[in-house]
């Protein structure tokens, strides 16, 4: 058996991993009661980390699509307009440290867009503050991939640029509030970094995980999600190749 990215949670890490590839664990409807097929909505998508946080999307109009690309890989299409999932509360309070991998095509760079953000909208310092958020792109008319994290500070972004949309990638982002990382790297390159003081504190408890739009009901997604990781916990170089490797093989993009 290969290396699976359930042994990033092996230690009680609290996150989520979903994985469209797995028909098994994608719905229809948010109740989780018919199961999702080939271009039609997913309105539940289940959490093999073994945390049990789902996500769900109880309006139908706004569900993304399961699709397969032409390589024969599953994705959730996302159409740019209002799709979503959400999680309910995740306690990340035993931590300040985040991880995320990502595997996705983005399909326009036109509007700044969220693939996933943890906590609360607002771009404000504090407890209740955006925990993390992984946009493609970073802005309006950029060619980027673009993570910030942040505690009782924000600090600037890291800011990944040169991939103008359509473009394919795994990306890998990492934080840690007492150490005033902020780090994404994509396709296993050299990572950028963001700067700035994060403040103190830990991820707190009850922080949603949107997926597709911030807070879901802004900055909304073009594009295909293959994968996505979200551990509480730094990942050691070692896991971060594994969980790379991992998520390209479900995205191929490199």
């Amino acid at each position: 058996m290969g290396w699976s990215p359930r042994s990033l949670f092996a230690a009680g890490e609290q996150g989520v991993w979903y994985d469209p590839s797995d028909l098994s664990t994608m719905f229809e409807d948010s109740a989780g009661t018919t199961s999702a097929v080939l271009d039609g909505p997913v309105g539940k998508i289940l959490d093999k980390s073994g945390r049990g946080n789902h996500a769900t999307q109880a309006t139908s109009t706004k569900r993304p699509i399961l699709k397969q690309d032409a390589n024969g890989k599953y994705y959730l299409l996302f159409d740019g307009v209002d799709d979503a999932l959400a999680t309910a509360g995740i306690n990340f309070s035993a931590t300040d440290k985040m991880s995320v991998f990502a595997g996705v095509r983005k399909l326009s760079d036109a509007a700044q867009a969220c693939v996933a953000a943890v906590g609360l909208n607002g771009g404000t310092a504090g407890v209740n503050a955006e925990l993390g958020l992984l946009l493609a792109p970073g802005a309006a008319a950029a060619s980027t991939y673009w993570w910030r994290a942040g505690g009782s500070l924000i600090g600037s972004a890291a800011n990944a640029t040169g991939f103008a949309s359509p473009n394919t990638a795994v990306l890998t982002a990492q934080s840690g509030i007492s150490t005033d990382l902020q780090s994404i790297r994509i396709n296993a390159a050299t990572a950028v970094l963001g700067s700035g003081d994060l403040g103190t504190g830990n991820l707190g408890s009850g922080q949603i995980i949107y997926i597709g739009s911030r807070s879901g009901t802004s900055l909304p997604f073009n594009g295909h999600l293959y994968s996505l990781i979200v551990r509480g916990a730094q990942s050691t170089d070692a896991q971060v190749a594994a969980a790379e490797m991992y998520v390209n093989s479900k995205t191929g993009a490199y």
